[in-house]
């Protein structure tokens, strides 16, 4: 996990900070990326960008030139979206289990 998302858990309970780490079975793998990237050219679908998926499907992966580049963008494609799920599991944590201090109870 990055600093970030480790200061973001670290402000959390007990509750939140437990949903958010079960949402690391959610993360993606590079390993997987590029796999699918060798074999079908669904790694955008991969990485829950089906839109621009369909994009590199007709043109037949930038004409080569695209499915070159990401052949060196993938770790960091990854690593961007496990930053985003990470994120979307703290806010999602706090909407499910909102905090004593929030709901002024204290």
């Amino acid at each position: 996990m990055t600093p970030d998302i480790l200061a973001l858990i670290q402000d959390l309970n007990e509750q939140q900070r437990t949903y958010v780490l079960t949402a690391q079975a959610r993360q993606k793998e590079t390993g997987m990326a590029y796999l699918f990237w060798f074999f079908l050219g669904v790694h955008y679908f991969y990485l829950n960008k089906p839109v621009i998926n369909i994009i590199y499907w007709l043109t037949a992966g930038g004409l080569g030139i695209w499915m070159i580049i990401d052949l060196f963008r993938i770790p960091g494609m990854v690593r961007s979206r496990n930053k985003a799920i990470m994120k979307e599991a703290i806010e999602e944590a706090k909407k499910l289990y909102p905090d004593a201090q929030s709901l002024n109870l204290v």
